[in-house]
């Protein structure tokens, strides 16, 4: 049976596998050290029964924000190129174990929904949101 929070742990496992992050949060802190990632729930959280294999397959939707300093708008942008893409990228860090250590069936970047300013911890950074979703039984 499939365990969210185990999930969400392993997810930041995967994630501090990216070098330009300073510290990944499974939950969302009420300080950030920049550069970072933030997993958080996404929308929806669940979906139940993604197949009538009788295994009870679900599908766990999870959104990473990837922030980085506002105070020098260019050097935050090229910080989040970095992440968009390439070999140290979230996708790539996330396709390097698409099964979370075997809490997963697979899971996988789907999109990269935002990008520029956003508002965590009553703070302003420069970030993007990466959508991933994980199934699992």
């Amino acid at each position: 049976m499939a365990d969210y929070a185990t999930i969400r742990d392993q997810l930041k496992v995967r994630l501090e596998t990216v070098s330009a992050f300073t510290a990944v949060f499974d939950t969302v802190p009420d300080r950030v050290t920049v550069p970072c990632a933030i997993v958080r729930p996404g929308s929806p959280v669940a979906e139940y029964h993604q197949a009538m294999s009788g295994q009870g397959l679900s599908r766990f939707n999870f959104e990473v924000l990837a922030l980085a300093q506002r105070w020098e708008p260019n050097a935050g942008q090229d910080v989040l190129d970095g992440f968009i893409s390439g070999a140290a990228g979230v996708e790539a860090a996330i396709r390097g174990d698409a099964t979370l250590d075997g809490e997963a069936s697979t899971s996988q970047v789907t999109t990269c929904s935002q990008y520029g300013n956003l508002i965590v911890a009553d703070s302003q950074y420069v970030g993007a949101i990466f959508n991933v979703e994980v199934y699992s039984t």
